[in-house]
């Protein structure tokens, strides 16, 4: 077992939704602290349940931090499957497979709800199954996740990298002021996040400045990678098995989508 500090990313995140006027939101710590508990069988249910309480137009947000592994699957586009590590309330091993997940959001919640995952977990780029044809059709549906597949997410000791490159784009005054104007896109918070990644010096000089400066154009692509040398060698705690060097964080999104169009939802 390796300790992560995965209440610490809920709850400032939580915090800052609140600040949003966020006013549902269900927490789930396996460390007892909360009523709901995080296997598999109560997130489906607590997904079900939520789902019951939507309105048309609104947004489903699923934050999970904690460990992320895969498996092979000779039917998914890049030959493995996502998975989420929980555990039973007898702390026994539970997983939720990202066919499971992605089956179970598109199933209760109705086309016109928007959907954003954040999974600041090792192995978590295909979360979603959004590269599965056939599952989300034309809904407003975007994953941001702290790596690929093949990749370990970096917890920092005060929070998980991808995390806290998330709390300090959201913290910056100009974001904020485009959020409370609901005119800040998932793409633009995730073009934001890569320059806070660990590694990156330079951009790490810049999250003192006024946010009166000007920004740098938005990079288009969905993906930027930022090299660790230092996670070269590490052991996957849950598979065992090396991961890629590295940390790239991902976004991803089913074709029918377009994540600069996507307002990010609080």
């Amino acid at each position: 077992e390796s300790p992560l500090n995965c209440v610490v990313d809920a709850e400032r995140l939580c915090d800052v939704a609140r600040q949003a006027k966020v006013k549902d939101v269900v927490k789930m710590y396996d460390t007892g602290d909360t009523e709901k508990f995080p296997c598999k069988a109560e997130v489906e249910e607590e997904i079900r349940a939520i789902a019951k309480r939507c309105q048309p137009h609104d947004y489903f947000v699923l934050s999970y931090s904690g460990h992320g592994a895969n498996q092979e699957n000779e039917d998914a586009q890049n030959g493995l499957d996502s998975l989420l590590c929980l555990r039973t309330r007898s702390g026994e091993d539970d997983f939720m497979v990202d066919d499971d997940l992605a089956g179970l959001i598109s199933e209760v919640f109705p086309p016109t709800i928007r959907v954003l995952v954040l999974a600041d977990a090792c192995h978590s780029a295909g979360v979603l199954d959004c590269d599965t044809p056939g599952i989300w059709g034309k809904r407003k549906v975007c994953a941001l996740s702290g790596c690929q597949d093949t990749q370990c997410s970096v917890d920092t000791g005060d929070g998980g990298a991808m995390t806290n490159a998330l709390l300090k784009v959201l913290g910056r005054q100009k974001v904020k002021a485009l959020r409370r104007k609901r005119q800040v896109s998932v793409q633009y918070i995730f073009n934001r996040m890569v320059q806070f990644m660990p590694d990156d010096d330079e951009d790490e000089e810049q999250e003192d400045e006024p946010s009166t400066d000007e920004e740098e154009d938005d990079d288009e692509s969905g993906e930027v990678e930022d090299s660790d040398e230092d996670d070269e060698g590490e052991v996957d705690p849950i598979t065992g098995e090396e991961p890629d060097e590295g940390q790239t964080i991902n976004l991803s999104w089913p074709g029918g989508c377009d994540p600069s169009k996507i307002c990010f939802p609080f």
